[in-house]
């Protein structure tokens, strides 16, 4: 059997789908995106156009061979009303539960040559399905989802719908699996899931997890948080990154809008001054410490006023870089039916801008280094390509293959990235 995979969304889904990968290969199956007999569509939900884009690469890939077994998973297919399932016509749909369950619904309708759907209630709580991955193509860099779901309704996001509340895997299989991912020769682990900061299975919180982990895995292991939020960050948690170097100093912490207004409407549990404040403290404790943050422009309502007051507090704190959207209009959210819609022309002006800065601010936090630690990712064209402690990416001139953490000094900024050569070269 051969199947194809095409990933919408996020780092989460992007997890899953490797995940998924791996299950079918384990079962003798091969991944083949030309000749396929399953097509695996792993959808996104967090805007109507992302909704839109699941349906279209499903029918896409249909199009391209009618025969082959159309299998829609995930956010979309989890808040996805009877009309549209309808409408889409996939032969298996998989919500938000039971996904480590794909390859045995798959074959139930293959060989029955029947329509599966196994779209399930997630409003109440269940238990969080553990999807390992033992080992991951970039050699050295490993992705562990310990977290899923969401308890937060932010205005704008359906995600608390789609993936239902908030559950975490067991600090002693977190443990193990990193072990695991060790033995394999990985070297950086990067804990991810949709709320990684509200990590909780019960006994453990994140700090547990993490001191966990550090007690457990080798000193040449480093860990990194794929992202979290303000009001997640304890004075403990701030302590333990400070003292443990193999915590690295990157966060990426979503801020959303930089005024309280705007962050009032978004029905965020913060307003900037707070923020600001625990980014001051961060820094103060950690100063080689970067961060980052996503940022949607053009919200309902979001005036200029608003707007100026959100480049002036951005300013103000000096992210090293920044992700930026418009705001897209999400079916299902308390955001829907707020009015005030910003026209589309100003929003990506807005976006526009903010990147502008963004760009700006990565320079700057870049020219705070001189040299530092690199995990490498990749080699391309006789460069080998990887990432700084702070998440900076860099372009290494070597005459000898790389591989693992090397140190390196950053020679120049170019485009973004530092161009940069091992130290020992000199």
């Amino acid at each position: 059997m051969r199947f194809s995979i095409i990933t919408l969304g996020c780092k989460v889904n992007a997890y899953e789908s490797q995940y998924y990968a791996r299950t079918l290969q384990e079962k003798g199956w091969i991944e083949d995106n030309e000749n396929f007999d399953v097509v695996i569509v792993n959808t996104c939900a967090v805007t109507n156009t992302a909704a839109a884009k699941s349906r279209q690469m499903l029918h896409r890939a249909k199009k391209k061979n009618p025969q082959a077994c159309s299998v829609l998973i995930g956010c979309y297919a989890q808040v996805a009303t009877d009309e549209e399932k309808q409408k889409i016509g996939a032969d298996v749909l998989i919500g938000t539960k039971d996904k480590n369950r794909i390859a045995d619904l798959i074959a139930a309708s293959v060989n029955d040559h029947k329509k599966v759907d196994d779209v399930q209630d997630v409003s109440s709580a269940f238990a969080f399905e553990s999807m390992p991955i033992e080992q991951f193509e970039s050699k050295h860099r490993a992705f562990l989802k310990v977290q899923d779901g969401c308890n937060q309704f932010c205005s704008y996001c359906i995600i608390p719908y789609a993936r239902g509340r908030e559950r975490s895997l067991a600090a002693s299989e977190v443990v193990s699996i990193a072990k695991d991912l060790e033995k394999k020769g990985h070297l950086e682990i990067v804990l991810t899931g949709i709320h990684t900061g509200r990590y909780n299975d019960g006994e453990h919180d994140l700090c547990d997890l993490l001191e966990m982990l550090l007690r457990n895995t080798s000193p040449k292991i480093a860990f990194r948080l794929s992202s979290i939020e303000i009001t997640e960050i304890s004075d403990r948690f701030i302590e333990l990154m400070k003292k443990e170097p193999r915590i690295l100093h990157h966060l990426h912490i979503p801020v959303q809008s930089a005024c309280n207004a705007t962050l009032k409407r978004m029905n965020r549990p913060y307003t900037i001054e707070q923020f600001k404040e625990r980014i001051e403290q961060l820094r103060q404790e950690i100063p080689d410490i970067s961060i980052s943050t996503d940022i949607i422009a053009g919200f309902k309502q979001e005036s200029d006023e608003e707007f100026e007051e959100t480049l002036r507090n951005v300013q103000d704190i000096r992210f090293s870089f920044m992700h930026v959207f418009p705001y897209s209009i999400r079916k299902g959210t308390a955001a829907e039916q707020m009015p005030g819609t910003v026209h589309g022309t100003i929003a990506k002006q807005r976006v526009d801008t903010l990147l502008d800065l963004s760009a700006r601010f990565r320079q700057a936090d870049m020219e705070r280094f001189s040299q530092g630690d690199v995990l490498i990712e990749k080699e391309e064209n006789g460069q080998w390509h990887g990432y700084t402690n702070q998440y900076h990416p860099i372009v290494i001139e070597s005459s000898e293959p790389l591989s693992g953490r090397v140190h390196v000094r950053f020679d120049r900024i170019e485009d973004g990235h530092y161009i940069g050569r091992t130290v020992k070269e000199d």
